[in-house]
């Protein structure tokens, strides 16, 4: 993720807000300091790296630049700074894009993993949905046979969370399938 400063006269950081934009394959959000966090959309044109999770390299590369030149187009003033600065790291991901929200084989162990990072503005109702399935399993109840079905507080309708079931079929449809 590449940070850079907000442009001059602007405070991004309470002012901005969260921006996708696949037109340029690059999303932002405010980044404390004043400061513009760029994230890649992971765009077809940018070459995909798969790497070793132990060893990888942690320096910024060629996308640090790329991102920042992409958000140039958006906002024309935004300075693209000498010094690089954001984050180099590795992210959870299942192989159809779709997060695991359930138990795990242990016993009393729940996992909500394989969100890419992109579940951040979901992590309410997950975590509201996962104290439910924990309350729901450690009840009794068997979630791979009858799976909990989540309400939703503020429409008519509810959640299959077997869906998310670390034992679904993964689904090569998926729009961000790396298999399909």
């Amino acid at each position: 993720m590449t940070h850079v400063p907000s442009p001059q006269g602007f405070d991004f950081e309470t002012s901005g807000f969260v921006v996708s934009d696949s037109d340029i394959g690059v999303y932002c959000r405010p980044e404390t300091g004043n400061h513009i966090l760029i994230g890649s959309e992971d765009p077809e044109c940018d070459e995909r790296e798969w790497v070793d999770p132990d060893d990888y390299n942690r320096e910024f590369s060629e996308q640090w630049t790329t991102q920042a030149y992409r958000m140039g187009q958006r906002i024309p003033s935004l300075g693209i700074p000498s010094r690089m600065k954001g984050c180099v790291d590795l992210y959870d991901v299942s192989d159809d894009w779709i997060p695991i929200y359930d138990k795990s084989s242990v016993a009393g162990y729940y996992m909500a993993i394989g969100t890419s990072g992109n579940q951040f503005k979901n992590a309410p109702v997950a975590g509201a949905m996962m104290a439910s399935l924990i309350d729901y399993c450690e009840g009794g109840a068997d979630h791979d046979k009858n799976p909990l079905q989540f309400p939703l507080s503020y429409i008519d309708g509810s959640i299959d969370v077997g869906f998310y079931s670390r034992l679904r079929e993964i689904n090569p449809e998926s729009s961000f399938s790396v298999i399909g």
